[in-house]
This record gives structure tokens, C-alpha cells and sequence, in this order.
């Protein structure tokens, strides 16, 4: 085999290849300014969610209370 196999020293006597690439603009645009429609149906969406956590919540109370050996009368105190 000769040393002459790998010789790339042509290639430093080579012209590099330079490509012009656009310089990028990166733009962010605000968003939409909510209207009172969106808002009143975003705030029901929230008030839904909460109904449905609150029973989820109070089962995870009763549960803990269950687990502790308190016993939870409630708000009457009955």
C-alpha cells in the first residue's frame, strides 16, 4: 500500500465553498387581546373544573379523616 493512499493535501490548496445564508428575523407577535365573550367562557370553563374538583377534594378529606380516626360531622356538627 502506498503512503500516497490518504494524501488530501490538494485539498488545502483547494478553494473553500462559502454559501450565503440569510440572517434570520425572528418575530413575535402579541396575542389577541381577549374580548368578554372569551373571558366569560374561560371562567366557566374554571367554575366546571372546580365544581368537578370539589367533589374529588372532599372524598380525599373523608378519606384522610377516615385514615386518621377522626370522625368528620360535617358543617351542622351533627
Amino acid at each position: 500500500m502506498s503512503d500516497h493512499a490518504y494524501d488530501i493535501s490538494y485539498l488545502l490548496d483547494s478553494k473553500t465553498a462559502t454559501v450565503e445564508v440569510p440572517q434570520l428575523q425572528i418575530v413575535k407577535t402579541p396575542p389577541p387581546a381577549p374580548t368578554a365573550a372569551s373571558l366569560a367562557a374561560v371562567q366557566d370553563a374554571m367554575a366546571c373544573e372546580l365544581m368537578l374538583a370539589d367533589a374529588a377534594h372532599e372524598a380525599l378529606i373523608q378519606q384522610y379523616l377516615r385514615m386518621s380516626g377522626q370522625a368528620f360531622r360535617g358543617v351542622t356538627g351533627k
